[in-house]
């Protein structure tokens, strides 16, 4: 290992004070593994929309709440549980921004965020909504609400306990494109269930306690089967790497090329500064030329991925607020 790194990285009598690394052929194939991971890793998903379509649209939602929820985890924050009524809730509001071709917290119609969350059968306590379009990377939309400070409040605020995502692939001012909700709410509480409940117990304590070992396996049973069906309608895989790869092809694609862009500096770093006395002008101008490609494909990544993404105006609501 120490042999090859010397090898192509460390001038010195055995590789002819040439590093491998620096040389034509070797740099020759960088610029070719850095063209192909550029065309195929980012600009034919982001040109072609196929990281937003197809299986992927399927997994994007998991994976934008994720992403909140490590936002959350990183400013201390408990994360917040996905919902599937609320993923359904957004995944409405998205479609109909899709199908009406707007792009706005209230609809022409004048339905506001919380008709879907009504829709959907979801009471609440505390929502708020964050809305994105034209995103080529899962992330950068996450990165673009976290920068935007009505909507960080959304992703971290602690009255919120679940949340929901939801995608639509639409039209909006003739540009083909993907439509982003999030919706964040706290579930209501009916006192009414609750004094129920404080009966029940009552009751139940005031028997037996023949009779409240029969309550408690009946009702343990149950609950038993109650919390399976919700655990199996609330799970949601969590995306594989490859899928988190896929939905987020600049970061990926600038991850990758930043290593090879790295390992070329250190490259020429150590040719530099150990033959002091005899460099190779070739050799430092192949490694020049591969560190100005890289910066001109990291530029230009950043480029195609924020030249049209937009975020609208963070939205939040308490009931509290109406009284």
């Amino acid at each position: 290992m120490i042999s090859w790194f010397k090898k192509h990285f460390i001038p010195h009598k055995e590789n002819n004070h040439r590093p491998h690394i620096l040389r034509t052929k070797s740099i020759r194939n960088v610029i070719y593994v850095v063209l192909f991971l550029e065309i195929f890793t980012f600009l034919i998903p982001t040109l072609t929309h196929i990281n937003r379509t197809g299986g992927m649209a399927a997994v994007l939602p998991s994976i934008l709440s994720n992403l909140t929820n490590e936002e959350r985890q990183s400013q201390k924050i408990k994360p917040l549980a996905i919902s599937p009524v609320l993923n359904k809730a957004a995944e409405m509001k998205a479609e109909d921004m899709a199908t009406k071709g707007y792009f706005a917290h209230t609809s022409p119609e004048g339905k506001t965020p919380w008709y879907w969350l009504s829709l959907a059968g979801y009471d609440f306590q505390y929502a708020g909504e964050n809305l994105a379009i034209n995103f080529t990377d899962s992330k950068d939309v996450t990165k673009a609400w976290m920068e935007s400070p009505t909507h960080k409040a959304n992703i971290v605020k602690g009255n919120y306990t679940e949340m929901g995502t939801g995608i639509a692939k639409g039209v909006y001012k003739g540009k083909e494109t993907i439509f982003v909700a999030q919706v964040y709410a706290n579930p209501l509480i009916k006192p009414t269930m609750e004094a129920k409940t404080k009966e029940e117990i009552k009751v139940i304590e005031k028997l037996p306690e023949i009779a409240k070992k029969e309550i408690a396996n009946v009702l343990g049973a149950e609950t038993d089967k109650l919390s399976e069906k919700i655990n199996n309608e609330i799970a949601v895989k969590n995306p594989t790497f490859l899928q988190k790869a896929f939905a987020s092809p600049r970061n990926t694609t600038n991850s990758i090329v930043s290593i090879i862009f790295g390992i070329i500096l250190i490259s020429l770093i150590l040719n530099i500064f150990i033959k002091i006395k005899q460099h190779h002008p070739d050799l430092i101008t192949n490694g020049l030329i591969v560190l100005v490609i890289i910066g001109a494909i990291l530029s230009s990544n950043y480029y195609f991925s924020h030249r049209s993404m937009t975020t609208s105006q963070s939205l939040d609501y308490s009931i509290e607020s109406a009284k």
